[in-house]
């Protein structure tokens, strides 16, 4: 049996003993786990959690207990385990909430270019709406021009015109183009 007067390192030594390992668990447990929840509770201010954080330090003091048993001073150990498990535990916070942030941030982004597809559509068909209830002439210059890449010499070649009523056609096309956008 394993007694509560008994020091650090004779808890250690039984923690290991197949005889009195639970036993020596058990009176670790009752020792410093009251200690370890105030300390962890004073890191985190919240019961909860300061709760799983003991309860996960003395089930890896149990897993590990024979490393643990060959430690210097338990008691410094264990802080130094709790002090490292408070860590974890605001590093993977930091790290849950900059995934969080960075999906709401994609979500922003996607929906910003949804609108913007959106919005850059509705454009080019207002645009080919104002094309095609141009005068034949013009949306056959204008077309050749902005979207074929020909010049306005060559168009002028092509239609037997002179340059100058092709870039007439040209700038009234960007003008009826104006006046659809404008309509929006």
């Amino acid at each position: 049996m394993v007694s509560d007067d008994l020091n650090e390192k004779e808890l250690l030594e039984n923690l290991v003993s197949s005889r009195d390992g639970k036993q020596a668990f058990s009176v670790l447990y009752r020792k410093y786990a009251p200690r370890c929840l105030s300390f962890v509770l004073s890191m985190t201010k919240d019961m909860s959690v300061a709760e799983d954080i003991t309860h996960d330090i003395f089930v890896k003091i149990w897993l590990k207990r024979d490393l643990i048993s060959k430690a210097g001073s338990f008691s410094s150990y264990l802080f130094r385990m709790v002090r490292n498990a408070v860590m974890d535990h605001y590093e993977s916070n930091a790290i849950r909430r900059r995934y969080a942030s960075r999906q709401a941030m994609v979500g922003e982004e996607f929906r910003e270019l949804v609108e913007e597809k959106v919005n850059f559509d509705d454009l080019q068909l207002i645009i080919f709406k104002a094309v095609s209830d141009m005068p034949a002439q013009r949306r056959r210059i204008f077309t050749l021009s902005r979207y074929e890449g020909m010049d306005n010499k060559d168009i002028a070649e092509k239609f037997g015109l002179n340059i100058r009523t092709v870039e007439n056609h040209i700038t009234n096309a960007l003008a009826d183009i104006r006046m659809a956008l404008s309509k929006i």
